[in-house]
């Protein structure tokens, strides 16, 4: 029973060690597989390029220039002629930059196009109404400022003081006792042209024009000594003001009824109302005169120098009652054409209110243009020219005729400061595509339109003579479009974005090289551990399986004795 315990436990002990070595070399291939793949890790890490930062030497370049005087130009390249010509020995590619009016088209994201609520309408409805609102706001205010203008010359009846029938005054006294101005006019005789006439000795007739004297009577020139002509005059008066005092009540009633018009109308300042005293009056014509002009008249003790009078008449057709009463029909006819203008103005505005129309473009206010200005004109031209040279299929093309006449549709908006087109079909196609409340929300991009001067870069390839210093700099230039040789300015210059651009491409191939090398070492501090792991799991094993051959010889020497044994006494 002791021997096949034995036995057992021999056969036990030699199966774990077939096992502790099976095991062993189980990892030991799983320890090659690591090493090969660390290996491998290393090997990828020597095959990283290290990143090489860029220098601003490689981006720092001499440069050309000149100027014309009226642009700078900057010489690009030079190639020198296979076949040097007499003029000539490079081509020379140079250029310059100029600001060009260019149009455009921009797109507007979530452009909030709002249209006001009313009745459906084209862009050719709304422009009849608005253009209708133009055209009767232009009669209304041309009504309202012919009222005006009319109600502006009655309250200034002064103007129609009537000087005519006393210029050319040549002499003014004044009777004291009678309280009478007496004045006297030397009228200067003219022909029907207007020319002032002269009187030779003989009593023959001459006009002055331009400097000669020409016979009235055929227009031949005068030959004689201009100092034996003498101006041909008549003498008027005197005429007699009588101061409103010294008037008979009848003729001061019709005085005062004069003076109170012209004060009512503003002609006249009221203060005169309270005193007459200063008035005077001509009862053979009519006419009113003042004090103070009285006393102004050239001659007489007050020693004035005016030779004209202005008068009012009380007289005739042209009284101031009169004209007073002529203005006053003609302020009524014209306040009504006004009012009329004004009902037909305020229809046009409610028409068009009515109207389902573009109103603003977010919180920018819009408006139809129905007339261009000339500075509108030259900027729509461009744009719509700028949009058929790139084929650009712009709604605002429709905007215009064959000829390039404008025919409506576009609109106008200020958007920060700068004032900018878009078109009904624009607006609308934007407007229609909204969701929401009055489709204000998740509208299509607005097209939108402006031009603006855009600096746009010119560049030229002729053939030049460069010369140069002797080592090998050029100093001067002539080409063969201009007999101008151009003394040329040399710098060095460094392209300062292409080395930004290439610094930041450098930190970012560093940055990917260094978290490549970490993503290697990561991989193979892993694999270290898990080497490290079935290092420790291999040293156990050969413990074990040490401790397992200890244990087998001594089980295999109990099993031995006992065969011994056993043979001994079986075999007597």
């Amino acid at each position: 029973m002791g021997m096949a315990a034995s036995q057992a436990r021999y056969l036990a002990l030699v199966a774990r060690k077939s096992n502790c070595e099976y095991e062993g070399q189980q990892i030991n291939q799983a320890r090659m597989v690591l090493s090969n793949q660390s290996a491998n890790l290393f090997t990828q890490m020597l095959g990283l390029q290290v990143p090489i930062p860029p220098s601003t030497q490689d981006y720092t370049k001499q440069q050309y220039s000149f100027s014309d005087g009226i642009n700078d130009f900057t010489i690009d390249s030079w190639q020198q002629l296979a076949t040097p010509e007499e003029d000539y020995n490079y081509v020379v590619t140079y250029h310059y930059y100029e600001d060009v009016y260019t149009g455009s088209e921009k797109k507007r994201n979530d452009p909030k196009v709002q249209f006001a609520s009313g009745e459906s309408a084209s862009v050719d409805q709304i422009e009849t109404a608005l253009r209708l609102i133009t055209s009767t706001k232009q009669e209304y205010e041309e009504a309202k400022a012919a009222t005006k203008a009319k109600q502006d010359e009655a309250a200034a009846l002064s103007n129609y003081a009537d000087t005519d029938s006393f210029t050319g005054v040549s002499g003014s006294e004044y009777d004291t006792e009678n309280d009478v101005y007496n004045i006297t006019q030397t009228i200067v005789e003219h022909t029907a042209d207007g020319d002032p006439i002269y009187t030779d000795a003989g009593g023959t007739q001459y006009y002055l024009r331009d400097g000669k004297y020409y016979s009235v009577a055929d227009s031949s020139e005068y030959t004689g000594a201009v100092g034996d002509l003498t101006l041909s005059t008549t003498t008027e008066g005197p005429t007699a003001f009588t101061g409103y005092g010294k008037l008979d009540s009848a003729t001061q009633e019709i005085v005062k009824n004069a003076i109170d018009k012209l004060v009512a109308e503003g002609a006249l300042d009221d203060s005169i109302q309270a005193d007459y005293a200063s008035v005077y009056y001509d009862t053979a014509s009519g006419a009113i005169a003042f004090r103070g002009d009285l006393r102004n008249l050239y001659g007489g003790s007050s020693g004035g120098t005016q030779t004209v009078l202005p008068v009012y008449n009380t007289q005739g057709a042209n009284t101031i009652t009169t004209i007073a009463e002529q203005y006053d029909a003609q302020i009524s006819a014209l306040q009504a054409v006004e009012f009329q203008a004004l009902q037909t103005y305020q229809e046009a505005e409610k028409a068009y209110e009515g109207l389902m129309r573009p109103t603003y473009v977010g919180n920018c206010e819009l408006t139809l243009l129905t007339d261009l200005t000339e500075d509108q004109k030259a900027e729509l031209k461009q744009i719509v020219t700028d949009m058929k040279d790139q084929n650009i299929d712009a709604a605002i093309i429709d905007c215009f005729n064959s000829n390039d006449e404008y025919v409506g549709g576009v609109y106008q908006f200020t958007m920060n400061g700068v004032t900018y087109y878009t078109t009904f079909e624009d607006l609308n196609r934007s407007y229609q595509s909204g969701t929401g409340i009055n489709h204000i929300d998740s509208q299509d991009k607005l097209s939108y339109y402006n031009a603006s001067y855009v600096s746009t870069k010119k560049e030229t390839t002729e053939k030049a003579l460069l010369e140069t210093d002797g080592n090998g700099r050029f100093t001067s230039v002539r080409f063969e479009n201009d007999s101008v040789k151009y003394e040329l300015n040399v710098e060095t210059i460094t392209d300062d974005e292409a080395y930004k651009d290439a610094m930041n491409q450098y930190n970012y191939e560093n940055a990917l090289y260094d978290k490549m090398v970490q993503d290697i070492n990561a991989k193979t501090s892993l694999i270290q551990q898990e080497d490290q792991m079935l290092e420790l799991r291999l040293k156990q094993l050969d413990t074990e399986q040490n401790a397992l051959s200890t244990e087998i010889d001594a089980v295999s020497k109990v099993v031995k004795d006992n065969i011994e044994d056993s043979f001994k006494t079986f075999g007597g």
